[in-house]
């Protein structure tokens, strides 16, 4: 009865916010047709930046643990990737549909449901919740990353050049806010001398406590005006390689590293987020089945409001 509780407790307090804060956005969305990309285009030049900026800067994540991280990530991206592309040639899928199938298996939803999940779920503990965005912080990028290079790859397959897709990734704002902030800690300065400029320290502390409400909203406008695809088959594959073969992924993962504790939680539990809305972008910049990508990721945020909280409740339990 204590574990019902347990995951009671948890269904509400992380995944309820979500459901409230995505659902106002959806309204929005419906109403505003433009305002899923306004509020991506602010999420994406403003708040991710600064976001990132300011919990690198308090976080005290040593430098092999940045390697471990990193690590987990590509491993997590190689066997998703031979799994998503297993499962698509047994289906017969034609090359768009198999980059689109691939993308939503591989590409999770890391930043705008990641990093508000992380913040909610380990809101007990102050210090606890800022290691566990700072990691997550570190996910998102080698995600975003991942995203405008392998994933372009894989949707342009016989699509045509993918050049300039994999120079988006210089122009993400986010990528230059972590490398600014990791050379600042390199050279010893910590977030108590940039705390002393308090003209710019205030700013950023006061946009960051925006970022999970504006990530929130932003995905719930982005599926405001999606119209889901009739491939019933594919979608269940794809939400099952997402949903639940991410999680087991992770956890096979971080036993196989030695992994453990509070950074085995963290890893396990972003890897067991809903497919990207990159996924999306990709498939509709590349002419891959956008229609059956922007359908993956709805069915599978939908999904993780209920797999995610049973997933954060086994690994603090039990791990």
């Amino acid at each position: 009865m204590e574990y019902f509780e347990h995951l009671g407790r948890i269904s509400y307090t992380v995944i309820g916010p979500i459901v409230v804060l995505a659902g106002a956005g959806y309204i929005i969305g419906r109403r505003v047709p433009a305002a899923a990309e306004v509020f991506a285009k602010t999420l994406l030049y403003l708040l991710i930046p600064v976001y990132v900026f300011r919990n690198i800067m308090v976080s005290h994540l040593a430098g092999a643990e940045y390697g471990r991280i990193v690590l987990f990530s590509a491993l997590a991206l190689v066997v998703l990737y031979a799994a998503g592309q297993g499962v698509s040639r047994l289906r017969r899928h034609d090359p768009p549909l198999r980059g689109a199938f691939a993308n939503t298996a591989i590409l999770y939803n890391s930043a705008n449901f990641g990093i508000p999940v992380m913040a909610l779920a380990f809101s007990f503990d102050a210090e606890q919740e800022t290691y566990a965005v700072a990691v997550q912080v570190v996910v998102a990028t080698c995600q975003g990353l991942a995203a405008y290079t392998a994933g372009a790859f894989i949707a342009a397959a016989g699509s045509g050049p993918v050049g300039h897709a994999v120079r988006k990734v210089f122009g993400l704002p986010f990528i230059y806010a972590l490398v600014v902030a990791l050379a600042l800690k390199g050279f010893g300065i910590g977030a108590e001398a940039v705390e002393r400029v308090s003209i710019l320290w205030k700013p950023l502390t006061i946009i960051s406590e925006g970022y999970v409400a504006m990530a929130l909203m932003t995905l719930g406008a982005q599926m405001a005006n999606v119209k889901l695809v009739r491939a019933p088959l594919d979608l269940v594959l794809s939400m099952a390689l997402r949903l639940v073969g991410g999680p087991l992924l992770g956890l096979a993962l971080v036993k196989l590293m030695g992994l453990e504790g509070l950074l085995a939680q963290i890893l396990i539990i972003g890897v067991s987020g809903p497919s990207a809305v990159a996924s999306a972008v990709l498939a509709i910049e590349f002419r891959n089945r956008p229609d059956f990508a922007a359908s993956a990721v709805l069915l599978s945020t939908l999904g993780a409001a209920i797999t995610v909280p049973v997933v954060i409740f086994l690994v603090q339990v039990f791990l």
